[in-house]
């Protein structure tokens, strides 16, 4: 019988105060799991998630830590032990996105961009390792435009690349405890990030309207629609449940089509 029940799990999402992250923690809640909720700055956002889970008879709690900080992930891991017993599930879910042509980069905007994206990522690993239980879930966050072609977009898709290629070293090193390792890579999903950035994926994006926006971002799916936080919600959900346990060291795409 299909088993994606997450009963008994914990899970802990970064980045997970809004957006993508704050729907897949809902998600998991809502299959069962308890969920630790990561946040940088918005405490407000984060505290209304936590309350939206427990309101689904899950436990939850909200723990403030910046990924780019290293002594701060290894608070966030430690704490999140202590209030919830253990760790099942970890889904990285933080990001930052950034647009700029090569003439324009900074050393300052690339290094903004890989301390969250590859290198923050790289070290919340290396905390699930040392926290996950045997058996255990590990997601990163990738995207589309680690695969695609997108002008002014380098430092992000490399930063994203990158993570691609942490998936299938790091599922081989996780293997002594039986932790899967898993990237999703979302096309245009409906958030606060899309809203920010979504335009400057296409020529002349940045003269669009928001309705422009969402047609152009349609016009590239094969299904005619754009995405859902609840899209990449229910994939993740799948990697992390004991159906998904024959699945690791993959990029999962979710698309809608857009990428093949």
């Amino acid at each position: 019988m299909p088993n994606t029940s997450l009963s008994g799990k914990v899970a802990l999402v970064t980045g997970s105060s809004r957006g993508i992250g704050s729907q897949i923690a809902l998600e998991l809640a809502s299959r069962g799991a308890d969920v630790v909720i990561n946040f940088l700055s918005s405490a407000g956002l984060a505290e209304r998630v936590v309350a939206d889970i427990k309101a689904l008879g899950r436990r939850s709690v909200a723990i403030q830590a910046n990924v780019a900080n290293i002594n701060d992930i290894k608070r966030l891991f430690e704490e999140a032990v202590t209030h919830m017993g253990g760790l099942d599930i970890v889904v990285s879910s933080s990001g930052v996105e950034y647009f700029g042509h090569i003439s324009e980069v900074t050393p300052e905007d690339y290094d903004k961009v890989f301390s969250i994206n590859t290198r923050g990522q790289f070290f919340v690993a290396q905390q699930a390792y040392k926290h996950l239980r045997t058996g255990g879930r590990l997601v990163f966050m990738s995207s589309i435009s680690a695969q695609a072609k997108v002008g002014k977009h380098a430092i992000y898709a490399g930063s994203k690349a990158a993570v691609e290629a942490f998936v299938r070293s790091l599922a081989q090193d996780f293997g002594d405890k039986q932790i899967t390792v898993n990237a999703i890579a979302p096309a245009g999903v409906k958030s606060d990030m899309y809203e920010a950035y979504a335009r400057h994926y296409f020529p002349g994006g940045e003269k669009f309207t928001d309705e422009e926006v969402d047609q152009a971002n349609i016009n590239m799916q094969a299904l005619k629609r754009v995405g859902y936080p609840e899209d990449v919600s229910r994939v993740v959900a799948f990697l992390v449940s004991e159906d998904g346990g024959w699945v690791d060291g993959q990029t999962i795409t979710i698309s809608g089509g857009a990428r093949m």
